[in-house]
């Protein structure tokens, strides 16, 4: 716990000026982790290509893992912007839960594509109890929509709530532990349309 929040950003910017100093800072520190890893990546380089003294990066970020906590916050707030006009998408159209997943999956594999940034996030980011609450929600919405559309597609389904929440689960770890580490092309399709179908098959079994 004490780990966690050491690892948390110091303040949140107020000024306009402050933010778009933070900004700089996290796309500073989201090119030079994607480009170099979280080893290679330090607060001096982050500093030095945001155009900012460390000592003003300090101000807001305590170390490297409290900009790791920034940057997935930051994911966070752009993938659920994504995954709310997607939802909102497969309810206006309600398609087969073929459709629905595959559609959500697709759009996973997007949010999360990157060569080691997402990566990064995902094995090295500490869980701190804010970032945790957060990514609980995101995963209570989908497990929500996942809920509806079962219903929705199959009437008098036993358990539709736990069904949609081991979908969720079980499809997230397979997305961030199989699928992104298969270079695009055709090889990643076929993963997509592998896990679609594995999913489907799941449910309807």
């Amino acid at each position: 716990m004490a780990q966690a929040q050491r690892s948390e950003p110091r303040k949140t910017p107020k000024q306009k000026r402050s933010q778009e100093t933070v900004s700089r800072i996290l796309d500073a520190a989201a090119r030079l982790l994607d480009e170099q890893g979280y080893t290679a990546t330090t607060t001096n380089h982050v500093a030095e290509l945001a155009g900012v003294s460390i000592g003003s990066l300090y101000q807001y970020f305590p170390n490297k893992d409290a900009l790791l906590v920034a940057l997935a916050e930051r994911h966070l707030t752009e993938a659920a912007s994504d995954m709310e006009e997607r939802l909102a998408e497969l309810r206006e159209r309600p398609p087969r839960l073929p459709e629905v997943v595959r559609s959500l999956v697709g759009l996973a594999v997007e949010l999360n594509e990157s060569s080691r940034l997402h990566a990064i996030l995902w094995h090295e980011c500490p869980r701190t109890p804010a970032l945790r609450e957060r990514i609980d929600a995101f995963f209570d919405v989908i497990t929500n929509e996942v809920t509806f559309h079962l219903r929705r597609t199959q009437p008098g389904c036993d358990n539709a709530e736990l069904r949609a929440r081991l979908l969720v689960a079980a499809t997230d770890a397979a997305v961030h532990q199989v699928v992104l580490d298969i270079p695009q092309g055709q090889d990643r399709d076929a993963a997509v349309a592998q896990l679609v179908h594995l999913v489907t098959s799941s449910v309807e079994a």
